[in-house]
């Protein structure tokens, strides 16, 4: 039941559910009068809260007035009053009757009395004069008024955001000029020392990170060594950097191969940013010309760089070979069977590595190893790893190949000595969403260069070496004849067939022209002009596992 709180009378009104009650107050004469009694009250607390705003804003601006007219001085004095002993009084004493000025509190000395006796010099000093000369005050400078806060479009004023903490990235700073350490005191040596390093130390940067050379630099790609403090004794060649040659052109003109190079990229469907994109950077481009293109047919221009695809030195630096691998036949009075797998197709390590030192991004190896130091407010040095040419398995190589033994084709060779860190990776890629297409490349990266650098999409630091074929299908009619138990090792056989496969196809990479530049090295001009010689070095291969 849901009674009536505000009916008039012996008899109070009961409803059976809420909507009776409602229709029943929107005619009750006791709940309409509650509700406007209600009403005043909530416009009598509205005003009274409206009076309060007011009053504290106006005191505000009183606040404000007050701090402004104490702060800035009065520009002139003509409305200062004067006292009748001739002395200004404060802005603030200005026409308050009740204060008196500072001439009637003290009481001065009759100029003909001797009320100066017994004081001292000093203290008689600072007694006024009878009749003081007031000088006309400067006129001051007002200050300058706070800027008017800034505002957003609704009148609020505007906050100043700050990043958080996390998001605040300081960019890494390069490090100082070469500091030289002092010269260890000399001392008799009870033996003679035949590894002689000529150290250099950097100094802190912001970070107090520094580096240590063990042998002095004579390039440095990052040009944190000057000039002046590189090694000396190596010729620089006046040859200019070794740049790459560039292609010839595959199409009739600059503007079509502007346009070709536009519809190959991208998305297959052109959208509204595509067809803007071939406005702006090919259309409007300055090499542009419309009547290059009378005549143009897009298929006879894919026909051209089909053409030219097939002529690309790069295919040319592969080779296809074929690997044998050795079959078990299942019984151990029975000799492995040999199964030739065609199909490899590869380039000589050697020759890619020198393909990649005359790379304009060759200008950034580091062919000198360091170790990184970061020193404590304390003066504790600390060691940081960060890239493979200032890790101690790098320093350890690089001291290794400076007594390598001296190639028999070049016995007199006095070339610097310097290590190309190789960084070998393989793995399986699909060639397409749909199907089994797909191609096993091994790839090869140097470690002379940063991995801020190598790890760029676009940079060209990675190469491609080879690609490891697949067994054919005639393998498993070959493996099943032959085996004796291929219904039942069938699995464990494949398994070890492909992990031979790789082990031949990197066996056949590791070929004896590799072993001689491991051992010997090889002389390569580098992008700074200088001939060295350079010792490949594998220092890590990354890969999953083929035979699963």
């Amino acid at each position: 039941m849901f009674p009536c709180k505000h009916c008039v009378g012996p008899e109070i009104f009961t409803a059976s559910s809420r909507g009776g009650l409602r229709n029943h107050q929107n005619k009750c004469e006791g709940h309409l009068r509650y509700q406007g009694e209600a009403a005043g009250h909530r416009r009598s607390a509205a005003a009274l809260l409206k009076k309060k705003r007011s009053k504290l804003s106006d005191r505000k601006v009183r606040l404000v007035c007050l701090w402004y007219f104490c702060l800035v001085p009065l520009s002139s004095n003509k409305d200062i009053p004067q006292t009748e002993h001739g002395a200004r009084t404060s802005g603030i004493n200005a026409g308050n009757n009740d204060v008196q000025p500072m001439d009637d509190i003290i009481d001065l000395p009759d100029p003909g009395s001797d009320m100066v006796v017994g004081l001292s010099e000093s203290e008689s000093s600072f007694i006024p004069s009878p009749n003081p000369i007031i000088e006309p005050p400067l006129p001051s400078l007002p200050l300058p008024l706070p800027p008017p806060p800034q505002l957003t479009q609704a009148g609020r004023p505007m906050r100043n955001y700050k990043l958080p903490a996390r998001y605040i990235d300081i960019n890494p700073e390069p490090l100082r000029s070469l500091d030289e350490e002092p010269p260890p005191p000399t001392s008799i040596l009870p033996r003679v020392i035949l590894i002689v390093r000529n150290r250099l130390r950097t100094a802190t940067n912001s970070f107090n990170l520094l580096r240590e050379y063990l042998y002095r630099p004579s390039f440095d790609p990052d040009s944190f060594v000057p000039p002046e403090d590189l090694l000396a004794g190596h010729e620089q060649m006046d040859a200019p950097p070794i740049s790459p040659p560039t292609p010839p052109p595959v199409h009739r003109n600059q503007s079509i191969e502007l346009l070709m190079n536009w519809k190959d990229s991208g998305p297959s469907t052109k959208s509204d940013g595509e067809v803007n994109r071939l406005v702006d950077e090919v259309l409007l481009d300055p090499k542009f010309k419309l009547e290059e293109l009378r005549g143009f047919r897009a298929a006879r221009e894919n026909r051209r760089t089909d053409t030219a695809d097939e002529n690309s030195p790069f295919l040319d630096s592969f080779h296809t070979a074929t690997v044998e691998i050795d079959i078990p036949s299942g019984s151990k009075d029975v000799p492995p069977a040999k199964f030739s797998i065609p199909g490899l197709q590869y380039r000589k390590i050697s020759a890619v590595i020198r393909a990649m030192f005359a790379l304009p991004l060759a200008s950034k190896f580091h062919l000198s190893p360091f170790k990184l130091f970061r020193k404590a407010p304390n003066g504790e040095e600390e060691r940081v790893f960060c890239e493979v040419y200032d890790s101690d398995a790098f320093i350890e190589e690089n001291d290794k190949i400076q007594h390598a033994l001296v190639p028999p084709d070049d016995p007199g060779c006095k070339r610097e000595k310097a290590v190309a860190a190789v960084m070998l990776w393989s793995d399986a890629t699909h060639l397409a969403n749909f199907g089994t297409a797909k191609l096993w490349p091994i790839y090869m990266l140097l470690g002379n260069l940063s991995k801020y650098f190598r790890s760029l999409p676009n940079s060209g630091a990675c190469q491609h070496i080879a690609y490891i074929p697949s067994l054919p299908d005639s393998f498993q009619d070959f493996a099943a004849g032959f085996h004796k138990k291929w219904g039942t090792q069938k699995k464990d056989i494949i398994t070890h067939c492909r992990r031979e496969l790789m082990h031949a196809v990197w066996k056949f990479l590791l070929d004896d022209e590799f072993i001689h530049v491991y051992k010997y090295g090889m002389v390569i001009r580098c992008a700074d002009g200088i001939e060295r010689r350079i010792y490949p070095r594998i220092f890590t291969y990354s890969a999953d596992y083929p035979e699963k």
